[in-house]
């Protein structure tokens, strides 16, 4: 069984999203700009904003390629997508999110993380690292 959580306070511009199952739990606080993650058993939560850029087909089905993101060090840095694994839709307390596993390489290593568009916003993050 699976739970998520996830409480927005706009007054604060504090938001904390928690996911869980039998196995693993991640929690994730976010202070205004900055970001504190938790990392509980063998997944952790990213929820790094990106720039994506996605091809759709003539079904309006969503690939996404490649994307870039701001490092601590205040580089940008760009990574292509080498493959996308799966696709989903998810509906959670009015959120209406598209999910998408990929795999891509970071530097020397292969990493899978599940990458999220909000539709409303239009906006694009990676929400967690799977490996």
């Amino acid at each position: 069984m699976k739970y998520l959580l996830f409480l927005h306070f706009p007054l604060y511009t504090v938001s904390i999203a928690c996911y869980y199952n039998s196995k693993h739990m991640f929690c994730l606080e976010v202070n205004g700009m900055e970001e504190h993650h938790t990392q509980i058993g063998e997944l952790s939560v990213a929820n790094i904003p990106i720039q994506m850029l996605a091809i759709t087909d003539r079904n309006g089905k969503l690939t996404p390629l490649w994307f870039r993101f701001e490092t601590k060090e205040h580089r940008i840095e760009k990574i292509a997508i080498e493959k996308t694994i799966s696709r989903d839709e998810s509906h959670c307390a009015g959120i209406r999110e598209k999910k998408f596993i990929c795999s891509a390489i970071f530097g020397q290593e292969r990493r899978l993380m599940e990458i999220r568009y909000h539709i409303e916003s239009q906006k694009w993050r990676i929400f967690r690292f799977l490996s």
